[in-house]
């Protein structure tokens, strides 16, 4: 794992339109919806495996919504869980 896909994937969202959180708490996260704002919440207690491996599972999620280069599409199945 490198800090660089974990980079990728955030910047992916981000150009999706979605707002990446790091928030300490006793939840895992995921991507949601709140009014007209689309966020992804992750555990902040994470080490940057489990954040890559979240990040990954909810892109998985939503692939459909999103606009993924075909190396972000790799990540995301190297890496979802």
């Amino acid at each position: 794992m490198s800090r660089s896909a974990l980079a990728q994937l955030e910047a992916a969202f981000r150009r999706n339109g979605y707002e990446v959180r790091y928030v300490k708490g006793s939840f895992r996260g995921g991507a949601c919806r709140v009014i007209d704002k689309h966020l992804v919440v992750i555990n902040a207690l994470y080490p940057p495996a489990g954040r890559l491996r979240l990040l990954s599972s909810a892109a998985a999620m939503i692939k459909d919504r999103l606009n993924l280069t075909p190396e972000e599409e790799a990540l995301i199945a190297r890496y979802a869980l």
